[in-house]
């Protein structure tokens, strides 16, 4: 009789321990689950390109950008210019005039009216009138012509080659963004750096059509 008790208090006693290892063993795979399957929400950690405002076409001062803007598209497209050329002239009449004709540059004691593109203008009706700006954008694209085909990859690259082949002399020391520095690669940098408004503007004046 008393063996028989030990018997079956032994065998609960198994019973027991097993019941144990089996719940601890549950427990732990049900946590290296919840471990693996973590759906918690992470921080964003992309950063949000700043918006470019668009040019105020109700300004009457923004309103003379706009029209360099559109001059600039609608001539450069009608060349037979692809985007690539329309994006390289927007940026290098931003970098060099901020897309206001008549503007004044040139080097100390030589300072003079100049076009959208920085050049020196002797345009009849004055640098900042529209046909003046239509005539600097004219010419730009005649130098174009003129530049390795393989510049017009690059909008900058485009931008900056028919700059420095115009017969007229590009120097950058005579310029209203730069009247000390000779070095071609400050002109990269500076058109480089608007080329967001070139895209910006281009948007503008495509969403305007």
């Amino acid at each position: 009789m008393k063996r028989t008790a030990r018997a079956t208090a032994g065998a609960r006693m198994i019973g027991i321990v097993v019941a144990s290892a089996a719940l601890v063993a549950g427990l732990t795979a049900c946590g290296a689950d919840n471990a693996g399957g973590d759906a918690s929400p992470r921080p964003e950690t992309t950063s949000i390109a700043p918006q470019i405002p668009a040019i105020d076409v109700n300004d009457a001062v923004d309103v003379r950008r706009y029209y360099t803007v559109e001059s600039i598209v609608r001539i450069v497209t009608a060349r037979g210019g692809d985007e690539t050329m329309v994006l390289g002239t927007l940026a290098a009449a931003e970098a060099e005039s901020g897309w206001y004709a008549g503007n004044s540059g040139g080097a100390a004691g030589k300072r003079s009216t100049v076009d959208v593109f920085g050049w020196r203008s002797s345009y009849p009706g004055g640098a900042e009138s529209g046909q003046a700006t239509e005539a600097a954008v004219e010419h730009f694209m005649d130098v174009a012509a003129t530049v390795p085909p393989e510049t017009r990859d690059d909008p900058v690259e485009f931008a900056v080659a028919v700059q420095f082949a115009d017969p007229r002399g590009y120097d950058p020391g005579n310029r209203v963004f730069s009247r000390t520095s000779t070095n071609r690669d400050d002109v990269v940098t500076k058109y480089a750096a608007s080329l967001p408004e070139a895209k910006a503007a281009l948007e503008q004046v495509q969403q305007a059509r």
